[in-house]
């Protein structure tokens, strides 16, 4: 049955998105970025005047993260990382060149704490963990627009992070700080959720 819903209801979180961003050649943040897939989709899709990356690119030791894409094992480890970072340079070397693109090898905590920006759309696909998501929605609400969005991925997935973006929206809504316009339900098949500061 799950999967009947899947196939009837899904949804391209591009498409999710461009139905909720109002903005053209939007200011973007993507926090977790991982080999790149989803900044590339991001640059294609919707030409932003500005596209800002920030990952660790860290293989952590953790055990906590040992199931995750970012743990250090054969198939993460910080060689790999590392060329995840060295390839994404690669590929938007001439967007770097031009200031349409940077790229921040950083920790979010990290990035906030020296941004001075605003952005039109902030994708947040970092550490899943409850503390740190609850963090960068916290700090993501400091420098959204006005008319802004925050997106953030695996929204409704319970995985090695045990459901801690589900759980720092609720915390977030519960701190009345934010309104959600968009969540993945069986009707809405995409796990993300869209969020809007109130």
């Amino acid at each position: 049955m799950k999967k009947i819903l899947k196939f009837l209801f899904k949804k391209n979180r591009i498409d999710l998105i461009r139905q909720n961003l109002i903005v053209k050649r939007p200011v973007i943040l993507e926090i977790g970025i991982h080999k790149g897939d989803f900044s590339k989709q991001l640059i294609a899709n919707f030409d932003p005047s500005k596209l800002v990356l920030v990952d660790p690119w860290i293989a952590y030791d953790d055990l906590i993260y040992q199931n995750s894409w970012y743990g250090n094992s054969h198939k993460s480890n910080q060689n790999i990382q590392d060329e995840y970072y060295n390839n994404l340079i690669d590929y938007f070397k001439k967007y770097i060149s031009e200031n349409r693109v940077e790229v921040h090898r950083k920790t979010s905590d990290e990035f906030f704490l020296k941004n001075i920006n605003l952005y039109d759309l902030i994708y947040i696909d970092g550490n899943h963990l409850f503390e740190f998501v609850k963090r960068d929605i916290f700090n993501s609400l400091k420098f959204i627009k006005d008319d802004g969005i925050i997106v953030l991925d695996d929204y409704a997935l319970k995985g090695w992070w045990n459901d801690g973006i589900t759980k720092a929206v609720h915390f977030h809504e519960k701190e009345q700080n934010i309104r959600v316009i968009k969540k993945h339900n069986i009707f809405e098949y995409h796990h993300q959720c869209i969020i809007k500061k109130i």
